[in-house]
């Protein structure tokens, strides 16, 4: 497939991320009793060896939410958070001061992880309604690491079935506090032409 997107691809796209994102925001909201805002997002679809230079650098930290898909897709999404926002949004969810967020601690761990099944989760649940296919996602594994670590899973791993990624930023907003998501969509190469194919979009 050709590592450039049509602006009807794209556009599609951001629709079913915005949706998602909207459930996301509602059900984030409902947890933590707070308004949660998040933006329509940015989707672009890039090949792996650019992922590295997005993310600011292979010495910049991560922590890294990563998720299987199944299904009638196949893939992995990869959740992204700085540590400083994933310190602000555990703080959130956990009602307590950024101070007292501990990065080893099992609430810590457990308050993002249910963040990814909630911002995934609901991108995914978005775009099994709109291919009308059945898309199932895993449970959310969680580890902090540099974005050259990461690289060298995603090169290890994920080349094998994908040469390419669904780069989606969004920004989010929990109680009044700006944050960055980054997600990473790395659907397997016949998934990629599935998804367009049921979105009436073919290649």
């Amino acid at each position: 497939m050709d590592k450039r997107l049509s602006l009807t691809q794209l556009d599609l796209l951001k629709e079913i991320g915005t949706i998602g994102g909207g459930r996301a925001a509602t059900a984030l909201a409902d947890l933590i009793g707070a308004k949660v805002e998040i933006s329509v997002p940015q989707v672009s679809l890039i090949p792996l060896e650019n992922i590295s230079n997005l993310l600011g650098g292979g010495e910049q930290l991560f922590f890294v939410l990563d998720m299987g898909i199944s299904g009638e897709i196949q893939g992995r999404i990869f959740l992204l958070f700085s540590p400083e926002d994933a310190r602000t949004l555990s703080s959130v969810l956990l009602s307590k001061a950024p101070e007292e967020i501990n990065f080893n601690d099992d609430l810590f761990r457990s308050s993002l992880q249910e963040s990814a099944n909630i911002l995934s989760g609901s991108f995914i649940s978005a775009l099994a309604e709109f291919t009308n296919m059945n898309i199932l996602s895993g449970v959310p594994a969680l580890a902090m690491d540099m974005v050259g670590a990461i690289m060298d899973f995603v090169f290890i791993q994920i080349a094998q079935y994908s040469e390419e990624a669904l780069f989606i930023k969004t920004d989010l907003r929990v109680s009044g506090l700006k944050l960055d998501g980054i997600s990473l969509f790395f659907p397997h190469s016949e998934s990629l032409r599935k998804i367009f194919e049921a979105l009436g979009l073919k290649e």
